[in-house]
């Protein structure tokens, strides 16, 4: 590949000015859509920003100090800082990402065109106007833009690298690209708790990196900093949050659903059997009248499990999931009502406390399985429900209908929205986020032949712009995959029968690819074993890949066309 920088003309800045001018002119006619009543979502990331901008770090210690990543806080807190509107920064942010990796992808393909379409495809996706994925307060709204940003590097980094170099000349001239890697792995760590899902795309692009660099592993030393440079920065990244929180709290992590305390705790509750399976169903009555049986610390959670608190959380997921009968709490709110049993039990008084709890817990259980292995399953410390046979049929079935989801872009409906929860809750929304926030049911200006002229006409295009992306993609996504499979083992033949290395365009492809297929797996296996996943916010960061793949497809197969085309012209003019 070349390492030369692609220099754009005046004229196609402009272009990408204008695209993203009229992109963000677009975005600001969906405000924030709060959710007031979501005290483990949009709330408390609004909750934590305040605390950390109070300068009390994460507040006072309960069970939902830890539950996310402070990645997005951060940026909320930033962003106030700034009196900017959330959705403003959150999408100038997307767009600077969305520009960044269109350049990457031109200077991969040595093409200035490629830079402006694929931007305009990508300024204009819209999965940004729809309410459970750009409208909310949600950690998707950087997520997003932390996803192209760490590919486009990985691409500069790692595809881009100039082979003739030496690896310690490569370290000199692209050490601030690296340092940017680090810092963006970082952040991109801290922000959600699935970040393995882009391993499998990095892993590529560095596997590929390391075999053009095959002849110069004499200079390993050079190579392997050239390697660590992003892994080390990422690294010193999350350590420094996770001293602050030692030293807040007395716990060394950033997360509380990556520690091994609370899934040892969590894994023992759901290895007990059940009498009969049901769906969703991890810690079902009489798996719990088991725990309860071997486990002191288990019965200290009974009051709460067995009690209007309990009843609370299956009500909550059943109607949220539509499930009928649903006897039982459902996976991806049990989670939360084991946190909220633990605490009710006054286990959450500090982070130590309980810590030790979970560790009592799991002792306890795992001591009881010994004494009564007919019920339990084997030793268990994850939050994936323990594995089924008919779960690998069942999340291939599942993945191919997120898929779907993927390539019709949730059918690209947009509709109005309106802020929901208490006067209070609101009120801190809109002094965070610095507004606007969506109107509540009962203000006068929510329907939207309310709104002025020029909202009308934003909506208008944008719900044109939606549905004529969602009808390409249906159609353009599964054709992609269909001509990047063919591609593929074209590929692998000319590698093996002639020694010739990729080219960019099916690096980059294939890379994206995997970026997809991880992700949409990933929730095809959530979907089918723990909690509803079909659903366009955690599709959301797969969104501009799957288009940046359509437009690169398109563009391959438009070059070779043209490539025949002139070939034939030639010899039939000889």
């Amino acid at each position: 590949m070349t390492d030369k920088n692609l220099t754009l003309p005046r004229s196609h800045l402009y272009t990408l000015l204008t695209l993203a001018v009229l992109s963000l002119w677009l975005r600001m006619a969906f405000p924030v859509f709060a959710v007031g009543w979501a005290s483990h979502d949009d709330l408390l990331f609004v909750h934590l920003a305040a605390e950390i901008g109070r300068g009390s770090w994460l507040g006072h210690y309960d069970n939902l100090t830890h539950a996310k990543g402070v990645g997005y806080p951060l940026f909320l807190l930033l962003n106030h800082a700034t009196a900017l509107p959330l959705k403003f920064s959150e999408h100038a942010l997307y767009l600077a990402s969305a520009g960044f990796f269109a350049y990457i992808a031109g200077q991969l393909l040595r093409s200035r065109n490629l830079v402006l379409v694929m931007f305009a495809v990508l300024a204009f996706q819209p999965a940004a106007w729809m309410e459970q994925s750009g409208a909310r307060v949600m950690r998707e709204g950087i997520y997003i833009s932390q996803t192209l940003f760490l590919l486009a590097l990985g691409v500069r980094c790692w595809l881009l690298a100039d082979a003739t170099l030496a690896p310690a000349a490569q370290l000199r001239l692209r050490w601030p690209s690296l340092l940017g890697m680090g810092c963006v792995g970082g952040w991109f760590w801290l922000t959600r708790e699935e970040g393995v899902w882009l391993l499998p795309a990095l892993g590529l692009m560095l596997g590929y990196y390391l075999w053009i660099q095959r002849k110069a592993l004499s200079a390993w030393k050079a190579l392997l900093a050239y390697m660590a440079l992003p892994v080390l920065v990422a690294t010193v990244m999350v350590a420094a949050v996770n001293t602050i929180n030692y030293v807040k709290y007395g716990v060394y992590r950033n997360n509380d659903f990556r520690s091994a305390d609370f899934l040892s705790g969590y894994g023992a509750l759901t290895r007990i059997r059940h009498d009969h399976w049901q769906r969703y169903v991890l810690f079902p009555k009489d798996a719990r009248e088991r725990a309860y049986a071997m486990s002191a610390a288990a019965r200290e959670l009974k009051p709460y499990f067995e009690g209007e608190r309990g009843e609370g959380w299956r009500k909550t997921g059943c109607e949220q999931t539509q499930t009928s009968p649903c006897p039982e709490i459902l996976s991806g709110w049990f989670m939360w009502a084991v946190r909220g049993a633990v605490e009710e039990a006054g286990h959450y008084s500090s982070a130590r406390e309980a810590s030790k709890f979970y560790q009592r817990l799991a002792q306890e259980i795992d001591a009881g399985c010994k004494l009564r292995p007919d019920d339990c399953l084997p030793p268990r410390a994850t939050m994936l429900p323990p594995w089924r046979e008919h779960y690998a049929w069942d999340s291939a079935k599942a993945t191919w209908e997120v898929f779907g989801t993927l390539a019709n872009l949730d059918r690209g409906t947009l509709k109005p929205y309106q802020s929901l929860g208490s006067p209070l809750h609101l009120k801190l929304f809109d002094v965070v986020t610095n507004g606007p926030l969506a109107p509540t049911a009962d203000s006068p200006v929510f329907e939207m032949d309310m709104t002025s002229p020029r909202d009308k006409l934003r909506w208008g295009v944008a719900q044109v712009i939606a549905t004529t992306m969602s009808k390409i993609s249906e159609v353009g996504l599964p054709l992609s995959f269909a001509i990047w499979l063919v591609w593929s083992a074209s590929t692998l033949f000319q590698w093996i029968r002639r020694g010739s290395l990729p080219n960019g365009a099916w690096l980059l492809t294939t890379v994206m690819a995997a970026a997809i297929v991880t992700r949409i797996a990933l929730l095809g296996i959530l979907e089918a074993t723990s909690i509803p996943s079909n659903y366009i916010l955690y599709i959301f960061p797969a969104v501009p890949l799957s288009l940046a793949m359509q437009v690169l497809v398109v563009w391959q197969v438009a070059g070779m066309l043209r490539s025949k085309l002139k070939h034939g012209h030639n010899a039939a003019a000889v």
